[in-house]
């Protein structure tokens, strides 16, 4: 019993090692793309919410325990603060995987509109990488030229970002967030029936 419980663990650790090492690959993937123009940058977030939705829920469905969803939130907010980014993007991430956990693990990871609204929660962890923008907006400018932004790519994000625009983003990630769920769902859909999530 104790080597079938050990191996279906291992499987688990595999699975979830497996499934956040691609959602990073979508984070750096995307946000290599928008990086460099400021309309696109503003997305990122929305984008990385629906292209890794699918991978998220595969994560839940073949690693459903606690701790993966939170080292997933976490991984690029701590890669992010290597870039030199702003304390702010850790305690979103932080914020946002515990809720996500939370939620996840009330339905026992098994519970399809839980896992939803788990990564709705989930999709804003990159959220304190944008919120200086207008929380600390001059430090966060001055400290963007520092990193070896261009002016041009500052003066243009700055005059993009009145306040309603973080709103916006909030929504769109949610939008995003859900509407990557259902093709997730779809795609998916044998393995989670087979799972009982369906």
């Amino acid at each position: 019993m104790n080597n079938k419980t050990n191996t279906k663990k291992s499987k688990r650790l595999v699975s979830a090692g497996v499934f956040i090492a691609l959602y990073f690959v979508v984070f750096l993937l995307i946000g290599c793309c928008c990086l460099p123009l400021p309309p696109l940058y503003l997305c990122m977030s929305s984008l990385i919410a629906l292209v890794a939705a699918p991978v998220y829920l595969m994560l839940l469905n073949k690693a459903p325990m606690h701790g993966p969803v939170f080292i997933a939130a976490m991984l690029p907010c701590l890669f992010l603060l290597l870039q030199g980014n702003i304390w702010v993007v850790a305690v979103t991430g932080v914020i946002a995987g515990i809720l996500a956990e939370i939620i996840a693990g009330a339905g026992n990871f098994r519970n399809h509109k839980l896992n939803v609204l788990s990564y709705v929660f989930f999709s804003q962890n990159l959220l304190g990488g944008f919120l200086p923008i207008w929380i600390m907006r001059d430090y966060y400018f001055a400290d963007t030229l520092e990193r070896g932004m261009s002016a041009d790519f500052c003066n243009t994000l700055e005059t993009m970002t009145p306040i309603w625009v973080l709103y916006l983003m909030i929504a769109g990630t949610v939008l995003f967030a859900l509407i990557g769920c259902m093709i997730g769902k779809r795609m998916f859909k044998k393995h989670f029936e087979k799972a009982g999530m369906v």
